[in-house]
């Protein structure tokens, strides 16, 4: 049995919109196509045709239909220009490859429109370059695993993304990270953005009267969007605030000095840091690294990473607290 309309409209599938996309190309012909025409070429029911002509009108594409021999034959309507996509052979690979990094991402509406956008883009590309990009694909792969299983979650993204467009306040049910507490919380969406494994929604917390970020996965257990409207606070760049803290751990500020050995300080240097302000090269290949960030918890933690190679030299109180730790972890391991 056939899906009901509404799951066509509402969940297309990605053999579905390239069959929708490759009939839309069918009637841009100059003659049109007929109905039987589009039954043999998609090897589809009469019904699914029907189906699709109904989404793509809905879609907004101008599609007409007449009755030529006693056959329904469909075409754009007069003087509409559909538009074409013309792609070279490198341009279309790159678009490849970007679904290939994008691929830690699937499960997400966005991941699922980029895919049908490929779709589209996909059908205007010849077989035999198709052969072609595969040949080349062999020697260039850009792997990404998915972040999280964001199936469970993808609804409340999609909700989130339409309160913040339309910036209506959400009501979130959340369970803390540290604590385990689950609160429910009023808050003003403001963005949402990806870094460090993660998807986060990045808003006003009324609860704790500041900004506040929420991971969409398992401490995300509901999310509903009320009538309520807001005003976004005029101090608020979410550029800004990304860029802020170290990593995407934001909070306290501080002014610390790390010196790195062999072997970490060798690729530490080719990298750039958040909050680092100066690299001052030492003996042996050694080097100490200047912060200067309001995320001391993320620096923390990327000192911890680090391990042996990394010292604490200032401030004091920064050194004790990766000495606390340290002697946290040696207890696990005493005796």
């Amino acid at each position: 049995m056939e899906a009901d309309y509404k799951d066509i409209i509402d969940n297309p599938d990605e053999e579905q919109v390239e069959r929708q996309w490759r009939i839309l190309q069918a009637i841009r012909r100059s003659i049109g196509v007929t109905k039987q025409e589009l039954v043999w070429e998609r090897k589809v029911s009469e019904r699914t045709i029907e189906r699709d002509i109904q989404t793509l009108s809905r879609m907004g594409f101008p599609i007409v239909d007449e009755i030529d021999n006693r056959e329904k034959r469909y075409h754009f309507m007069q003087h509409y220009e559909f538009p074409s996509i013309s792609l070279d052979i490198f341009e279309y690979l790159s678009l490849t490859l970007a679904q290939d990094m994008l691929s830690f991402l699937s499960g997400t509406p966005y991941y699922s429109d980029f895919i049908r956008a490929m779709q589209k883009i996909r059908s205007a590309v010849p077989p035999e370059s198709q052969q072609y990009l595969e040949k080349i694909r062999k020697f260039i792969v850009f792997q990404s695993r998915p972040i999280k299983d964001f199936k469970r979650v993808s609804p409340m993204i999609q909700i989130a993304q339409k309160a913040t467009t339309g910036q209506q306040r959400l009501e979130l049910t959340y369970k803390s990270t540290r604590s385990g507490e689950v609160t429910i919380r009023m808050v003003d969406p403001y963005g949402i953005y990806q870094a460090e494994n993660a998807l986060r929604l990045v808003g006003y917390c009324h609860l704790r009267q500041d900004y506040r970020e929420f991971n969409f996965d398992g401490r995300m257990i509901d999310l509903v969007m009320l009538d309520e409207t807001f005003e976004t606070q005029q101090d608020f760049n979410l550029a800004e605030y990304i860029s802020s803290g170290f990593g995407v751990i934001k909070g306290e500020p501080i002014q610390a000095i790390i010196r790195l050995d062999p072997p970490a300080s060798r690729w530490v240097r080719e990298q750039e840091w958040d909050g680092l302000t100066k690299t001052v090269e030492l003996e042996d290949d050694i080097i100490e690294l200047h912060f200067d960030t309001n995320g001391r918890q993320g620096l923390f933690r990327q000192i911890l990473e680090w391990g042996g190679c990394a010292e604490v030299i200032a401030p004091p109180d920064f050194r004790q607290q990766v000495l606390d730790e340290i002697a946290k972890m040696q207890s696990k391991y005493a005796g």
